[in-house]
Formats: C-alpha cells, sequence, structure tokens
C-alpha cells in the first residue's frame, strides 16, 4: 500500500513503543485481547499447537513485539479484511492469510489520504474520551483497563511516518476453511457488507465469534468503497439466525467496547433489515473522513449508508 512517509527497522523506528500503545489482556483461556483502544483491537487466539492472531492493527507500534510476550511462537495471521486499521502489523509476521478477495484490494492499495485525514480526527476523539471518563469516574465506573483510550504518538509519526503496507497474503481462504490451532478449530465465516472480502472466525465448541467490523456497538461504516447494503441484510441476518442459542460471546474491533452479547446480532439483522426497506428513517451526516452519508440511529449503534442507497 501507499506510503505516507517511509518506516523502516523494527521497534525503534515505530512512532510509539508496543508497550505503550497495545493492551494485550487474557480475556478467557486461549483468548487475549491485542488492543489499541479507541482505535482498533486485534485478537490472539492460541491452541495447543499453534497460535493465531487476528488482524494486525494500525502499525504505528510493533504488534509481533506485543504478542511475542505473552505467545512464544509466531502466530499465523489472518485478516479480518484488509481496510488499513486492520493490516497494519501484517508485515511482521511470516505467514498471513486472508479472504481469497483481499488481494484485489491490497493490490489498490491504501488511500494515502486515508492515513493523513486519519489524525485530524484524534483531538476531538481524545475531547470526547476525557469528558467520558470524568463521568465514568464521578458516577458510572465502566471504563476499566481494557478501555483507556491511548494518546495519539502524534510526534512519532511526525518523526518516524505511518505507512501501511501488507505484503501478498501466504494463504487465501474462503466460506467454510477450517483452521486447527490443535484443540481448537476455527471455522472461516465470509460476511461481506461492510468489505466485499471480510471474515468472521467461529470457534463453534467454545460459543465465540470473532466479528470484528461487522457487529460492535457504535456505527456500521456500509458505504466506503466495496460496501454493499444487501449484503450487510444477508450476512447480519444469517448471522443471527445460523447461530442463534450458540454463542456465549462475541468479540469485536471497535469502540472500546471489546465484546457484545450474541442477541446483539439479531438487534442489528432486524435493524439492517429496516433500514434497507426504508421502515426507519436516515438523516444526513458524515462519514468518518467527512463523506455524505445517510445515518438510521438505534440509540447503542448506527448504520451509515450511501446516499443513494437510502430508500
Amino acid at each position: 500500500m501507499d506510503a505516507v512517509e517511509d518506516r523502516s527497522g523494527r521497534e525503534g523506528e515505530f512512532a510509539v513503543a508496543a508497550n505503550d500503545w497495545f493492551r494485550v489482556a487474557p480475556l478467557e483461556p486461549g483468548v487475549w485481547l491485542v488492543g489499541e483502544p479507541g482505535h482498533v483491537n486485534s485478537w490472539l487466539i492460541r491452541g495447543e499447537e499453534r497460535a493465531l492472531l487476528f488482524d494486525t492493527g494500525l502499525g504505528l507500534a510493533d504488534i509481533s513485539s506485543a504478542v511475542a510476550g505473552v505467545c512464544p511462537q509466531e502466530p499465523e495471521v489472518v485478516n479480518s479484511h484488509v481496510h488499513f486499521d486492520h493490516v497494519g502489523g501484517n508485515e511482521l509476521f511470516a505467514e498471513t492469510a486472508m479472504h481469497e478477495l483481499g488481494p484485489k484490494w491490497i493490490e489498490a492499495g491504501c488511500d494515502p489520504a486515508q492515513l493523513r485525514a486519519y489524525p485530524a480526527l484524534i483531538p476531538a476523539m481524545e475531547a470526547a474520551y476525557q469528558q467520558l471518563l470524568e463521568a465514568d469516574r464521578s458516577e458510572f465506573f465502566l471504563i476499566g483497563p481494557d478501555e483507556e483510550m491511548r494518546t495519539w504518538p502524534a510526534e512519532g509519526i511526525a518523526a518516524r511516518g505511518w505507512r501501511v503496507e501488507p505484503p501478498p497474503p501466504a494463504r487465501l481462504l474462503v466460506e467454510g476453511d477450517e483452521i486447527d490451532l490443535g484443540g481448537r478449530a476455527l471455522r472461516v465465516l465470509h460476511t461481506p457488507g461492510h468489505a466485499p472480502d471480510q471474515i468472521c472466525l467461529l470457534d463453534e465448541r467454545e460459543g465465540i465469534l470473532w466479528a470484528q467490523d461487522q457487529a460492535y456497538y457504535g456505527p456500521h461504516l456500509v458505504y466506503e468503497p466495496g460496501a454493499d447494503l444487501a449484503d450487510f441484510v444477508a450476512t447480519a441476518r444469517r448471522l443471527a439466525e445460523d447461530l442463534a442459542g450458540s454463542l456465549r460471546t462475541v468479540y469485536t474491533a471497535h469502540c472500546l467496547r471489546p465484546t457484545v452479547p450474541p442477541a446483539f446480532l439479531g438487534e442489528l439483522a432486524d435493524a439492517a433489515e429496516r433500514v434497507a426497506g426504508g421502515e426507519v428513517g436516515t438523516a444526513p451526516s458524515s462519514g468518518f473522513f467527512g463523506e455524505p452519508v445517510r445515518a438510521a440511529d438505534f440509540g447503542h449503534f448506527s448504520i451509515l449508508i450511501r446516499p443513494e442507497d437510502a430508500p
């Protein structure tokens, strides 16, 4: 992917030290949150024989160093999709895998304008987080270590640059593929909508879905290049119906909360169908980088679509 500024080397050449940036925390046996709180979550999943890292984040710090502290062997990387905030550390690992549609988007390259525009969002994000933190610490006490937003490394980026250039994957995945980690099997679910190449990982025995950008509390972006509202509706309904009663938790990528309850899959499916069917109003809004979109607000989450997709 195209570079904004060049970066070379490992830990000393990153914008921020891994220990200062990542939240690496065990959430249950064999599962570690590898969070960049306030931005994106990746996941380390270990079996008896192998380990897997689901996504590699923004690429601002050395995620390989972060996971090495809890995982003696190098994990295989699997990407949920190839948006810049999920593939930033791919080049640090020997083995990467993604859906078979992913390489097309890697070849097209990350829009360098996104890497320039993202930092412009940070001051408002950090100010809003401080207001949230002050209210939380006086009344609610919901924010714990997993949700503590990191300070944006502006000086490090200015000095060392920030680029996102994932290499071609070593392996391609399709719907139904099984990844055997030894005593833990993960099934690949192709879940297009937010992105054409998006996948979720399902641990059927443990009742865990790693949903990443498919399901979380917050704004669902169904307007970016490659996004498709009809696919998003079909995917949401498929997950809600096929996994009903079989899950105990859903791990997610965005918006501070690293987990949502399985029942949210049904809420999201119902909402997506209402949006696509014109049963709920949408209002003019702005996308992540100022794109004109229409938004349907459901309180703890929203769905943002292209204006031409609004019924």
